[in-house]
């Protein structure tokens, strides 16, 4: 069973009329983050509990949210510094899932660039 799906992450934006690019995006965002978590946690050598689980899905929606509205702003946040340089602000695509998966497998992640 999928922790995310496209579905769950057009609700969760709020998207209560996809457009057929919308639906596709999101089906896109869904599948990145469950391959991100499969890696993570040893393609399927790792099963988390049933509070684990719980928590990957709450945790999968809010970072597949994040990756689907992320089209919006595609080279993320533009800041620019005191001496005039520009700065870019970039995070993982797993924020929030990744605390989630070091609680179910500690060394989840190591060697993954």
């Amino acid at each position: 069973m999928p922790y995310v799906t496209g579905a769950q992450i057009l609700t969760h934006v709020g998207k209560t009329s996809p457009t057929a690019e919308d639906t596709s995006w999101a089906g896109y965002c869904a599948d990145a983050i469950e391959g991100a978590i499969h890696a993570r946690l040893d393609a399927g050598g790792i099963t988390p509990d049933t509070s684990g689980v719980d928590e990957l899905e709450v945790a999968a929606r809010t970072d597949g949210a994040a990756l689907f509205n992320s089209k919006a702003a595609p080279h993320g946040v533009l800041s620019m510094g005191i001496d005039g340089e520009a700065v870019r602000l970039g995070a993982d695509t797993l924020r929030a899932t990744l605390p989630v998966i070091r609680r179910i497998h500690p060394t989840a992640g190591i060697g993954i660039g």
